[in-house]
């Protein structure tokens, strides 16, 4: 089976002016794992003038193999092309994966990367497995092909931070436990998302502290259940935050939702976009007795919050 022309038109499209390096993969979240792998590809070309680049495969691969499997992404699409480029790539093609292109073999795929990106060296992180079925022999059959179509192949060594291997799925892990300072040191920098801010249920206006809820993608992967120290970028303000991501048990028990109380803020911010670097997390969820309560805990939360960012 030859790549689709869909497949073959976003290469062309994407294609840079000289010859190549390039990596391939997924690269959500752009962990220090993958900086690393991104670092090899921008140092290696300097011995040769090549460009140095990535393609990314979006959607998830498990989207597509297993539709049952919700995704969860680190990052957003723009977000994660953004990263790669700070990291060292200086292009970098979104690949749309689909049914036909998991039937494409990993020598078809390179061999498209030769004729379409003008590729002369290819940079692998030390899982490497691209193609139909996902061959762990990937690295060996890009070395084998690489002496027929004239392109060399480098496969970087595991890096690993406190016995476990960087990967985005220790990322995720730390995530759902609300370990911040996990995440941080997997990811090189804070955990951020962003979205709209959108109107919610106002209750935090009743007992005294006004919110601003966000609305982000369903797909996108969140801390564990709990109230979070946050640092908040809004209509050109950076503010402390206190952010709550859960389900109001004292009130509702509704759907998700994140809601930042904006220390030492007033102001209408509904409509702007909010970006929040989530640095600690202050405690989990609690079911409160009272409305009294629940306002005590929220005023300990917030002084907490302040200490953890200042």
């Amino acid at each position: 089976m030859t790549i689709p022309s869909f497949t073959a038109a976003q290469l062309a499209a994407g294609a840079p002016g000289p010859e190549t390096a390039l990596t391939i993969g997924v690269l959500d979240g752009v962990h220090l794992g993958h900086q690393a792998l991104l670092r090899r590809l921008r140092d290696e070309p300097q011995k040769r003038p090549l460009s140095p680049g990535g393609v990314t495969l979006h959607p998830h691969p498990i989207t597509v193999l297993r539709p049952e499997v919700a995704p969860s992404y680190l990052t957003s699409l723009e977000d994660r092309m953004e990263l790669m480029r700070d990291a060292g790539a200086d292009w970098v093609i979104p690949l749309t994966f689909t049914g036909e292109v998991s039937e494409v073999e990993c020598e078809e795929l390179a061999g498209a990367f030769v004729d379409r990106l003008r590729m002369r060296l290819m940079v692998l992180g030390p899982d490497a497995a691209f193609g139909r079925g996902a061959p762990k022999d990937t690295a060996e059959r890009m070395r084998k092909l690489g002496a027929e179509r004239g392109f060399e192949v480098v496969q970087i060594e595991p890096l690993m931070h406190d016995h476990e291997r960087y990967s985005s799925t220790a990322v995720r892990r730390a995530l759902a436990d609300g370990d911040m300072a996990r995440v941080s040191a997997l990811l090189g920098r804070s955990y951020r998302i962003s979205g709209p801010v959108v109107h919610g249920f106002e209750r935090g206006r009743t007992i005294g502290f006004p919110t601003a809820n966000i609305s982000v993608a369903l797909d996108r992967a969140l801390p564990g259940i709990g109230v979070y120290a946050t640092r908040a970028r809004v209509a050109g303000h950076t503010l402390t935050g206190a952010t709550n991501i859960g389900r109001r048990p004292t009130f509702d028990a509704g759907h998700l939702s994140i809601e930042t109380y904006l220390l030492d803020f007033e102001g209408d911010i509904y409509g702007e976009r909010m970006d929040l670097e989530i640095l600690a997390r202050v405690r989990g969820e609690v079911k409160f007795e009272s409305v009294d309560e629940l306002k005590s805990q929220i005023a300990k939360d917030v002084e907490a919050a302040r200490a953890l960012v200042s």
